[in-house]
């Protein structure tokens, strides 16, 4: 498969300015727990940055939208694979700058893709608990390559980290013990530090922005 093939089968790939790497995400009105928390007072949806600013102009979210549609396609294991192959070259990736997992489905999808870029460090954030926990107690296996970090519902709020040490994943929430990322002193750029892709990296506490 050629690479503008691939890139059009998925809806093309994003460039967080914040990134040192490519991610790919979907609309944030698609998330599943997030549209619900989106209506709770202090929580980090309701003050979500992929419902405002440059994510919020139409031409964004018809992309988004062609990405999140692409989802059905079967060549899109394929597709991603080869888009991500030749056009990263950081060895990062990020997942869902914008959007969340929407079923298992979906994160065996990711987890297939992973597995076939095995020179690439891939991360992904989540607030869909019961989708990770259903996956990984039906046996789904998180490849070594692949960071998934359960993220905090409120604004300074815990992670739950119960849940992934039982799970043997990682998370990002408020914690005297977390990693601060240091974006807020570094121009909000990840600069050189690459913490969230590290899974030995137990909990980061993200500055609101």
């Amino acid at each position: 498969m050629k690479t503008s093939e691939a890139l059009d089968i998925i809806g093309g790939l994003s460039s967080p300015s914040k990134m040192p790497c490519y991610g790919w995400s979907i609309p944030a009105r698609h998330c599943i727990t997030g549209k619900k928390m989106a209506r709770v007072s202090g929580s980090i949806c309701s003050i979500c940055y992929a419902l405002k600013g440059r994510y919020a102009f139409e031409n964004v979210q018809d992309c988004l939208e062609r990405r999140f549609n692409s989802l059905t396609d079967t060549r899109w294991i394929d597709a991603m694979t080869t888009a991500i192959l030749n056009k990263e070259k950081s060895g990062h990736f990020r997942w869902h700058d914008s959007g969340d997992l929407q079923g298992v489905w979906h994160l065996q999808m990711i987890v297939e893709v992973c597995r076939r870029t095995p020179s690439i460090k891939h991360w992904l954030p989540t607030r869909e608990y019961a989708i990770v926990r259903k996956y990984i107690d039906e046996g789904g296996q998180i490849p070594d390559n692949l960071t998934v970090r359960l993220s905090a519902l409120m604004v300074d709020g815990p992670a739950p980290e119960s849940l992934a040490k039982r799970l043997g994943i990682q998370v990002s929430g408020a914690s005297e013990s977390a990693f601060t990322c240091p974006a807020t002193y570094q121009a909000n750029k990840c600069g050189s530090c690459r913490a969230c892709w590290d899974r030995d990296t137990f909990n980061i506490t993200y500055k609101k922005h």
